[in-house]
């Protein structure tokens, strides 16, 4: 059997991704269970679906769905439900669902497929100095078809990124994926051990070694990017520590990513809940206090 990813999304015209016009593929699965994910769709690696309440409208399908569900998780009475712990992803829902209230979330896909798809863009990213960006979830936590789609691109000479949580086996890392990759954006969070626990669920200890690791080896350009969430990371302790850790290392560029509250709806369509929903954007004064910590420091 041909190798395959478990993915949720491929986007394209990404512009934030990485330099020119790329393509962004989104892998299945993470090792961290951030409070604050900004794409909790791709945390667990199983196929789930997806119910938007706002898209149903019974009168164009007299819910169909409910009597094509394989597991009855899906029932009628005032409006749909759905039992999302219940499904096994029959798929069949999805077809007879005419406004897509229903939708799939997670597939898995060949590397000759996932080659096919990505490379409809070439041109763009040969006339932009774009190419392809792995993101997620975690791409590292299927390092082994993610080497060999890297290794492929490479050979196309397609510019690659990584956006990673940089919770990895460091060894199997620099094996399979880093000697095809051009960049990669290194997400640093928490500084305190405790904190990285409480609101992701894993210490930082790997996290800050595989940084360390990355910027010694310089074979390689490593861009921190710290997400700005407020009450959590965007604390002036929490700040200021990353910057001397920075600093430290000889850094003195950080991309900084202010709170996107768009995340928590997402959660309502998967049936699931966070301990931290702030549902509105950071303030300019919150941002420019962010901004000036890690100037008076880098």
């Amino acid at each position: 059997m041909d190798l395959q990813a478990h993915v949720f999304d491929i986007k394209r015209d990404c512009s934030e991704d990485g330099p020119g016009i790329r393509t962004t593929v989104f892998f299945k699965g993470c090792p961290l269970s951030c409070v604050w994910c900004q794409n909790p769709e791709g945390k667990n690696d199983v196929s789930v679906v997806s119910y938007n309440e706002s898209l149903c409208k019974p009168a164009q399908c007299d819910v169909a769905c409910v009597s094509v569900c394989e597991t009855h998780c899906l029932s009628f009475v005032d409006k749909l439900y759905v039992d999302f712990e219940q499904c096994v992803r029959c798929d069949k829902c999805f077809a007879v669902c005419p406004t897509h209230a229903l939708e799939p979330v997670g597939y898995g896909i060949s590397l000759d497929e996932l080659l096919y798809r990505v490379m409809i863009d070439e041109a763009f990213f040969r006339s932009s100095g774009g190419g392809v960006t792995l993101s997620g979830g975690e791409a590292t936590q299927q390092m082994e078809f993610s080497g060999k789609f890297l290794q492929a691109l490479k050979q196309r000479s397609v510019h690659t990124a990584l956006e990673t949580s940089g919770f990895f086996n460091f060894r199997k890392f620099t094996d399979l994926m880093l000697p095809y990759l051009d960049l990669i954006y290194f997400d640093l969070k928490l500084m305190g051990e405790k904190a990285s626990h409480q609101y992701t669920g894993q210490s930082n200890r790997l996290i800050l070694e595989n940084f360390e690791k990355l910027v010694q080896d310089n074979s390689i350009n490593v861009i921190p990017r710290i997400p700005l969430i407020p009450g959590i990371t965007a604390t002036e302790k929490n700040l200021k520590a990353i910057a001397i850790f920075l600093k430290r290392h000889g850094i003195d560029k950080a991309v900084l990513l202010p709170y996107n509250p768009l995340w928590t709806d997402k959660l309502k369509y998967l049936g699931l809940k966070s301990s931290y929903e702030r549902h509105n954007f950071m303030s300019a004064a919150e941002l420019e206090h962010s901004i000036q910590y890690f100037k008076s420091f880098l």
